[in-house]
């Protein structure tokens, strides 16, 4: 319950941990320094709450921004990679600063405490909806007025907001019409309202802001679309060239590569694989061990294998079992397999009917574990933002030819907020996108991105 804000830092502690665990942290830390420190010039100008503001980038491509209680606030390298310029940036940054000093989470934990039996389902979620709603105009209109006090300009929270409401409908095909069930009011009614606003906000710019050519070469390098350092998903393979490791999924399945794990579901949906981190160390008899003394007596399963394999390039441990639960009987393959100093666990759960059949797959699965080739550690690209000088009276169309630009027209466009048929100034900077190839990191000591495949 986020009854006082000390329950907030408490809270927003143990989500923040899931956060970075579930998304990642952008591995940059003169980035990670420079939007921490633009989100402390903010916070000096926020009101007083008991607890400290904490900004990071999540390794996530969609524009995303989330606050959550306490202070921990988040923007994603999308969202980066979308804004124009420190203005905008420190306008979402001051939206979501709004939204943890004015305690936004518990007013919502309030009001669906608040709704009675009979308002729950469609008009309950409606009634909070529209709460949700009025905190976002809310956070809006006070983050404008909140970077506005700290030296930037208030009118950059409609620009950024354009550019987001055009992005989303490159991606879509068309403008979403919004509905009652809708958290954030319509992106036109937000840039009508922040454009209206930020004529009446009287501002003063700070001397030592960014110019736009400064910005952007800070954004200069940063990851587009796909990241290969969490792995990549190819034609059944999952390849990660910072861990040089590759394993097959069975044909016809269903691949994710989640934020935890990487998922595989059969065509019939009867059964589960997945690939995770298990630790570090080289005995995978140990996390068997662990697993058999506590969750297997935990829920109960019936163990009926346990033993050392050996999986032609590595030590490995198994272990078959059953349990039984509500839906029916579920039988699993726990496969504890080191590699290059990391243990990872390659498990498949069935229903208990069908699982004989699959489990040999799994077999095949776990024996499929090897280093990259050659062909495919050459054939992993990866998509940078990068900055170009345009030349006189050069296009933009002319300019993204000439640098070898990855991105047609109409995106580019929209990422550099400019005119696709405008001709451009000598000296302009853009953005532009560069595939290349992928050059793995190395390896930092604790570094929970170097050891985990997602």
């Amino acid at each position: 319950m986020l009854s006082t804000p000390y329950d907030d830092v408490r809270a927003g502690a143990e989500a923040a941990r899931e956060a970075v665990a579930e998304l990642g942290l952008v591995a940059d830390e003169p980035l990670q320094q420079y939007v921490n420190g633009l989100g402390q010039r903010l916070a000096r100008a926020a009101p007083a709450r008991g607890f400290v503001y904490r900004f990071h980038v999540v390794d996530q491509w969609p524009p995303n921004a989330f606050s959550l209680p306490g202070g921990a606030i988040f923007v994603s390298r999308g969202l980066l990679a979308l804004s124009n310029s420190e203005d905008e940036l420190a306008n979402v940054l001051a939206h979501e600063i709004m939204h943890a000093a004015q305690r936004h989470a518990a007013g919502r934990q309030a009001v669906g405490r608040g709704l009675s039996p009979f308002s729950l389902g469609w008009l309950g979620a409606a009634q909070v909806a529209a709460y949700a709603r009025d905190q976002e105009r809310s956070a809006d209109a006070d983050g404008q007025r909140l970077a506005a006090s700290a030296g930037f300009d208030p009118r950059a929270m409609g620009a950024f907001l354009r550019s987001l409401e055009k992005i989303e409908i490159l991606r879509m095909g068309a403008a979403r019409l919004p509905t009652f069930l809708d958290t954030h009011p319509g992106a036109t009614e937000r840039v009508a309202a922040t454009a209206t606003l930020a004529q009446q906000i009287t501002w003063t710019p700070r001397p030592d802001a960014l110019d736009r050519a400064a910005y952007l070469r800070r954004l200069d390098g940063l990851v587009l679309g796909e990241n290969p350092s969490q792995g990549i998903l190819r034609d059944g393979r999952f390849l990660h060239p910072d861990l040089d490791l590759a394993v097959n999924f069975p044909d016809g399945w269903r691949v994710d590569n989640g934020a935890n794990a990487v998922v595989a579901l059969s065509p019939d949906a009867d059964a589960r694989f997945a690939i995770q981190f298990a630790g570090r160390g080289d005995d995978p008899r140990a996390p068997a061990a662990a697993f058999l003394a506590g969750p297997a007596r935990t829920f109960r399963a019936q163990i009926s294998e346990a033993q050392p394999l050996q999986l032609g390039c590595c030590a490995a441990y198994q272990v078959r079992g059953h349990v039984a639960t509500r839906e029916g009987g579920v039988s699993a393959q726990l496969t504890w397999l080191t590699w290059r100093g990391n243990l990872y666990l390659l498990s498949a759960a069935a229903l208990g009917p069908v699982a004989q059949k699959y489990f040999g797959r799994a077999r095949a699965m776990a024996r499929s574990f090897r280093p990259l080739s050659a062909e495919e550690r050459s054939s992993i690209e990866v998509e940078r933002l990068r900055v170009a000088l345009a030349l006189e009276g050069e296009t933009l169309p002319e300019l993204l030819a000439r640098t070898g630009s990855s991105w047609d027209v109409q995106r580019a466009a929209i990422a550099n907020d400019v005119v696709a048929t405008a001709s451009l100034g000598r000296g302009d900077l853009l953005k532009i996108a560069v595939r290349e190839p992928y050059a793995p990191a190395s390896p930092s000591p604790g570094s929970a991105k170097s050891e985990e495949p997602r």
